[in-house]
């Protein structure tokens, strides 16, 4: 079985606090059909294989995490879990890292729905969802299948939000962005110049994505992470005057985006 695997843009992204050693978001997750994506191949095998462009350790892998985290969790239903060391799973890889666009989320979750059709496993969406949780933070958007989805927590409460899919542009630079360095800048930002966390959004939980990204708002209104992320990679502010508005920054970065056709003026 081949699955093809799309990236998420964050139409917009606020934090609005710290709870329990996470950031709690609120944002809107999409993901952005196109010419960018991961393809897995998944097959029966005579034991676990894991091949891909990973640049890390299998034990620090994702996908691998995911199928650990499925191992317990079907442990404790008291159901077979050796079939899952029987899988070959091999991944072409696109999606950059780094790059604010959940590359090894997106394989992570869409692995946990891949192995339960391919093994018959039975799991049902929220079983799928409570193993994603324990995975990592954008893994339950990419394991609940939705296209569009308001999101809360640290990424694990996943809301589908129906709305007529849409055509982007993504520009990657060639940057890599650290995700916990650029949420690290923002904290420390947050305790020593006074900045205050967002309040929630929910007027934008109520908006279609188009319809948000037509408002005109900047990239610092949009995304509560662009200012850290310019600060610790500077380059990224130069390619954002560049790029022009209309362009939005998706994740902790580095990608931008924008809604395909859609000109731009420069600052």
């Amino acid at each position: 079985m081949v699955f093809r695997i799309y990236p998420k843009l964050n139409i917009f992204l606020k934090i609005i606090g710290y709870q329990d050693g996470y950031h709690q978001i609120n944002s809107r997750f999409v993901k952005a059909y196109g010419e960018i994506y991961d393809e897995m191949e998944i097959k029966a095998h005579s034991h676990f294989v894991l091949k891909g462009n990973f640049n890390c350790a299998m034990e620090d892998n994702l996908i691998f995490k995911a199928k650990c985290a499925m191992q317990k969790f079907l442990s404790t239903q008291e159901k077979k879990v050796q079939d899952l060391e029987s899988l070959h799973i091999e991944v072409q890889k696109a999606i950059p890292q780094g790059a604010g666009l959940g590359g090894g989320s997106a394989n992570a979750g869409v692995f946990l729905r891949a192995a339960n059709e391919f093994l018959a496993l039975g799991l049902k969406e929220g079983e799928l969802m409570q193993i994603a949780q324990s995975v990592g933070s954008d893994v339950s958007f990419f394991a609940s299948g939705a296209a569009s989805a308001n999101v809360r927590g640290r990424g694990e409460d996943i809301e589908s939000f129906v709305e007529s899919p849409l055509n982007y542009d993504i520009y990657t630079p060639n940057i890599f962005c650290d995700t916990a360095k650029v949420y690290q800048h923002y904290a420390a930002a947050i305790k020593s110049q006074g900045i205050t966390y967002s309040t929630p959004t929910n007027e934008y939980f109520k908006l279609t994505s188009k319809e948000l990204l037509d408002r005109g708002e900047t990239k610092e209104v949009m995304n509560d992470l662009f200012v850290s992320a310019t600060f610790i990679y500077p380059m990224l502010k130069d390619i954002a005057r560049e790029l022009g508005d209309k362009w939005y920054f998706s994740g902790s970065g580095s990608s931008f985006f924008k809604l395909k056709g859609i000109k731009c003026s420069k600052k």
